[in-house]
This record gives C-alpha cells, sequence and structure tokens, in this order.
C-alpha cells in the first residue's frame, strides 16, 4: 500500500495487526516511524529496537494497576 504513493511519508499509525517484523521492515527501509502498538502478548526484539519501549512501557503501566 506504501509503494505506490508518490509524496514521502515521514509516520505510520496501524493497529496491532500489523506489529510484525516484515512491517517494521518496510517501515524502516523507506525512513518512515511506525505508530503500531505492540500486541498483547508481544515479546522483546532485538535490542535497541524502538518496540521494546512501547512493550517496557506497557509491563510498567500493567504493573502499577
Amino acid at each position: 500500500m506504501i509503494n505506490p504513493l508518490r509524496r514521502k511519508i515521514q509516520q505510520v499509525s496501524a493497529d496491532g495487526a500489523y506489529d510484525t517484523r516484515t512491517c517494521h521492515k518496510v517501515l524502516k527501509n523507506k525512513g518512515i516511524t511506525p505508530n503500531i502498538p505492540p500486541r498483547s502478548n508481544a515479546g522483546y526484539w532485538e535490542e535497541g529496537h524502538p518496540k521494546n519501549e512501547a512493550i517496557k512501557a506497557l509491563e510498567e503501566d500493567k504493573l502499577a494497576e
């Protein structure tokens, strides 16, 4: 869906269905910032991946409840 667009996309928002390594890789290669919430059963990815910060934030909110 992103390939046919001619204008520069800076950020993409999507639901958890797009929380896959393939989607994140395509967005990274195109220089697009993903705004995709992790799935409820999401695990940590390789060290330094921005998704890890989102998972950590979700876990901390759950512990605060």
